[in-house]
């Protein structure tokens, strides 16, 4: 198993600019997943280390490189690129396709500013739209961008984020998901065109991230197309009667049942001696048989 996932690695590693070849599920599935596990595990360690630097108002280091999350997933990026565009290739896709994870993101960033701005204004305690106009009167009255970082930071270590976050759920809880048919209705009564393109982008918005990224996994699973393509031939090795170098025998499997186990063939070699010993005495020397 060692001998197959080396190569993996190898070939991430040399092949980083390779956006024409094929990749194998091993190949992908051995190297991917690691790479983003230790992006995660070095997250908390670099968040925590630049909210330091922001509480102490000092500027964290800008080297992207001196984090170890970020400066391993811009490292990687170039080589997980061509990774993916090569898994596609393998799979019979087009390299098209690895735009994928970059459409989730997209629209996952505009679904969350939504949500971040949709959920606080529904507060009826006011406590939400309170919020969002403290945070917007610092940014304003900070004299740079670091001095509004810094006020910002101070202000969201001051608050009580286990009543913020109570109070976030408490009004998705009571949000109403048919408020949306129900808007799409009215608009439905004066523009039905107008009614159908907003359901549409509100279904996309909402639903493209994980579509997208189901995608793209449904992708990265598939098996190596047999045989060769306009990107190469299959790295899995084909399982066709040229590769035994022979005529396929539709009789061969029925060998196995007749296979005689070491005693049976010493028995059948004694009695094939025998029967040829006295074939030998009655016929050439003479002798009566007995």
């Amino acid at each position: 198993m060692i001998s197959r996932i080396l190569p993996a690695f190898e070939s991430f590693a040399f092949k980083f600019l390779d956006f024409d070849g094929r990749a194998t599920r091993l190949e992908y599935w051995c190297v991917i997943p690691l790479v983003w596990l230790f992006i995660f595990l070095m997250l908390p360690g670099d968040a925590s280390e630049v909210w330091g630097h922001l509480l102490r108002r000092e500027v964290p280091p800008l080297n992207p490189f001196h984090y170890g999350s970020l400066g391993l997933f811009l490292f990687t990026f170039i080589p997980r690129l061509s990774l993916t565009v090569r898994r596609l290739h393998d799979a019979g896709r087009s390299g098209r396709w690895a735009k994928l994870p970059f459409t989730a993101v997209s629209l996952g960033l505009v679904l969350s500013v939504g949500l971040l701005t949709a959920i606080p204004m529904s507060d009826p305690s006011g406590l939400g739209p309170g919020l969002m106009v403290a945070g917007a009167v610092t940014a304003s009255l900070s004299g740079s961008f670091w001095e509004a970082l810094f006020n910002l930071a101070a202000i969201a270590n001051a608050l009580d984020w286990d009543a913020i976050l109570a109070m976030l759920l408490g009004v998705a809880a009571q949000a109403d998901p048919g408020g949306v048919l129900d808007q799409t209705g009215a608009i439905a009564k004066h523009d039905p065109v107008l009614a159908f393109q907003y359901l549409f982008h509100f279904t996309l918005i909402a639903l493209g991230p994980f579509i997208a990224l189901l995608l793209h996994l449904y992708f990265m699973l598939l098996p190596s197309e047999r045989g060769g393509n306009t990107h190469g031939t299959s790295p899995v090795p084909p399982r066709t009667r040229e590769a035994r170098g022979g005529e396929g025998n539709a009789y061969a499997g029925y060998a196995y049942l007749a296979k005689r186990t070491e005693e049976e063939e010493r028995k059948l070699q004694a009695a094939r001696m025998a029967q040829a010993r006295e074939l030998y005495q009655r016929r050439v020397l003479g002798k009566p048989g007995s």
